[in-house]
């Protein structure tokens, strides 16, 4: 009993990285893999250092840009960081 309690827990405080993308994924974007995989990097370094780092699936393709207008200032993101982020995020939503 006692380590299915520790495995219960190390598995809920193991954060759960954003997904990897794939080729359907930059295919369906029309962009190329190799921008949504640094955009994945990006969102896992640059949003995961405050908070967990967010998933695609959180909000849709449409609500991205808004999230990342409140957030960028606050990560310091430069403009190419934010396209790339935006890039993965919208890509893999819903």
């Amino acid at each position: 009993m006692k380590r299915l309690l520790l495995l219960i827990a190390v598995v809920g405080c193991t954060p759960r990285l954003p997904p990897h993308a794939t080729e359907a994924d930059a295919a369906r974007a029309n962009v190329a893999l190799s921008e949504l995989a640094t955009g994945r990097t990006m969102v896992i370094k640059k949003c995961g250092g405050c908070h967990r780092p967010p998933q695609p699936k959180a909000h849709t393709a449409a609500e991205w840009p808004r999230s990342l207008d409140e957030m960028s200032t606050r990560s310091n993101l430069d403009a190419e960081q934010r396209r790339l982020i935006q890039l993965y995020l919208v890509s893999l939503a819903r």
